[in-house]
């Protein structure tokens, strides 16, 4: 969570801040349940929707008998496959590896010891209604204790000069320009004149990111609990501004302009490297600068910032309830995700093939029911591009198949091919003990412009300590790459925060001297069948997105062959579970209608209730 970004969890009387509180309320009542659009989908709540289904999406007349294959068992392929099973659609799951997850990725150190290693998704908003529905169905517990800076004893180490700040504490006075003038516009949003494409000089007024998100949530009627302002139009005024410009970009438009919020325009360079260096709590905003600006604005917009919970079993237990929990089937009968699952399958490419889709591994072999009637592909769309093939322009003939046509229009392909992925690095260690806990200043959390950058402890409830010593994105983690012995990462991360911290690296060594176990590291760039962490935009790319995550609505006819994208690469909220969940649940809902099933709330479902061409991202802008 940022921390030059507000923390509006910290602000109870906002309608975030209750919306929070609600969310995480054992006992709240239908009635008082909070649910959330998200701005590019903004006539449109997942979390409403799944809870006027009911128990299940859909319904068929008779059984559905057409052969279903889904690609990849991480968030997006799991919910989509457990979705379908309950509706009675028999499918078949194919993951490349032999871990089930994806990048919900709880590495434990031990089997009989609490500690985990949060390799992937790691803290979890409330506005993610669709995950918290699950945590509710599987009972899946989660906490508000995770070390967020600021919210808890922080060590500030920039240039130099090292700051102790108590939890809810002040930030360091250097900072104060960037802090107040981001919180500002945060709050209060912001007049600003821009040149637009044709070269005309504009003045416009930006809706407060903060009014957005406010009038994005809704009650159980759909009616919003603000009308500050019209979200359609408040979003339509930042792409007019932001559409093709990057992060650092919009920074400069906003807060270099005539009359910039906080009231004292930024310094060049000295602002910027601040705000690039300890920017946020996710490792500073530095590496993303080259990143289009609305990606950073949807993490306010959506919610995403706010109320952060994480989960002290480890998210992978999410996958795990999808995978192995047993359904009551229409007939009566009972299945599981599990039952029809192909482990250590790495899949070579998908083709459509007459009125099929032809699944091949990487053998060039059809995978076992290959060929399938319908097939989702729920992967990295880098996955999409190099293992399964679907960034193919032109037919051509494989040699135990015959002639294949590509399987996606010129527009999605374009768009597997040329979405933007950041890489990402964790590097954890298990201690002895809960030493911060005895440390003078019983720091939990150490934000520096090191190559640490970000550090937390985290507790776990047992009698060892958990800090995750480095979360670095884009050039902070290609810093890291080459360091591939645990020994000698960890080595690199310590000297680098011996010169402000001494004190608190002389408790960084792992349980027992055991390097192997005790430290547990990931580099997403080089990991097989991901290649990359998570998708974030460049500037002019949102129309990919648009294009990609809206191509479900195309695919719901009744023509044998079709082929579904899923997974958090293809949607608005890279990086997020959310994202992974939408893709899966529109993929699910448009086979299920192409196949001759009924959607269980007829008038509100992401076929019928979502405006693919409310925004035109396909356009130039300043």
């Amino acid at each position: 969570m940022p921390w030059l970004i507000p923390n509006r969890s910290i602000k109870k009387d906002t309608l975030a801040g209750k919306a929070a509180k609600l969310m995480l309320a054992a006992d709240t009542s239908a009635e008082e349940k909070i649910y959330y659009k998200y701005v590019d989908t903004p006539d449109f709540s997942y979390g409403l929707w799944k809870h006027k289904a009911g128990g299940s999406i859909a319904t068929f007349d008779t059984k559905p008998t057409e052969k279903v294959a889904i690609i990849g068992a991480g968030l997006a392929g799991l919910s989509s496959a457990y979705e379908l099973l309950k509706c009675g659609v028999e499918v078949s799951l194919f993951e490349a590896s032999d871990r089930i997850g994806g990048r919900l990725y709880s590495k434990k150190f031990s089997k009989s010891d609490p500690e985990i290693a949060e390799l992937g998704a790691m803290r979890f908003p409330p506005s993610e209604e669709l995950l918290f529905d699950y945590f509710n169905q599987f009972k899946i517990a989660t906490t508000p204790d995770f070390p967020d800076p600021l919210t808890v004893n922080t060590l500030i180490s920039y240039k130099n000069n090292t700051y102790n700040v108590p939890a809810n504490g002040d930030i360091p006075a250097e900072f104060d320009t960037v802090h107040a003038g981001w919180n500002d516009f945060a709050e209060n949003g912001a007049t600003i004149e821009y040149t637009d494409h044709t070269g005309t000089q504009k003045k416009v007024t930006l809706a407060a990111p903060n009014d957005i998100a406010d009038a994005l949530m809704i009650d159980a009627d759909g009616n919003p609990k603000s009308t500050k302002v019209d979200p359609v139009e408040a979003w339509k005024s930042y792409m007019e501004v932001f559409l093709n410009k990057s992060l650092f970009d919009g920074l400069v438009t906003i807060f270099n302009g005539s009359n910039p919020p906080g009231g004292k325009a930024w310094n060049y360079p000295e602002d910027y490297e601040r705000f690039a260096s300890l920017g946020t709590g996710f490792g500073g905003f530095g590496p993303l600068y080259q990143v289009g600006f609305l990606e950073i604005m949807r993490l306010i917009t959506n919610g995403l910032e706010v109320g952060q919970v994480f989960v002290p079993k480890g998210i992978e237990t999410v996958a795990h309830r999808l995978y192995s929990e047993e359904v009551v089937l229409p007939d009566g009968t009972t299945a599981k995700v599990s039952d029809n699952t192909t482990r250590n399958c790495p899949i070579g490419g998908v083709y459509k093939s007459g009125d099929k889709i032809v699944v091949l591994d990487k053998s060039g072999k059809q995978v076992p029911g290959s060929p399938f009637d319908r097939v989702i592909v729920a992967t990295t769309q880098r996955s999409m591009e190099i293992d399964s093939n679907l960034g193919l322009f032109d037919p051509f003939t494989l040699p135990e198949v015959g002639n294949v046509e590509p399987t996606m229009p010129t527009e999605v392909a374009q768009s597997i091919r040329d979405i933007h992925i950041m890489n990402s690095s964790k590097v954890f260690i298990r201690t002895k003990d809960k030493f911060w806990t005895s440390l003078k200043e019983g720091t939990r959390c150490i934000l520096s412009d090191s190559l640490s950058a970000n550090l937390y402890t985290l507790d776990y409830g047992g009698d060892y300590g958990v800090v995750l010593v480095s979360y670095v994105w884009g050039d902070q983690s290609i810093k890291q790459i080459s360091f591939q012995n645990p020994k000698e990462r960890l080595a690199m991360l310590k000297e680098a925060l011996a010169p402000f911290a001494p004190d608190f690296i002389e408790h960084l060594n792992p349980l027992n001297d055991d390097y192997d176990q005790n430290v547990q590291f990931i580099d997403w760039e080089l990991k097989p069948h991901y290649y990359g962490a998570f998708k974030l935009t460049r500037p002019g790319q949102d129309h990919y997105v648009q294009s990609a995550f809206f191509h479900y609505l195309e695919k719901s006819d009744s023509n044998a062959g079709q082929v579904y994208l899923a997974g958090d690469s293809i949607s608005w909220t890279g990086g997020w579970t959310e994202g992974a969940l939408q893709t899966g649940m529109n993929a699910a809902c448009s086979l299920i209608q192409s196949i001759g099933g009924t959607l269980n709330s007829p008038g509100y479902n992401p076929m019928v209730s979502i405006k693919p061409d409310l925004y035109d991202y396909n356009q130039a802008n300043g």
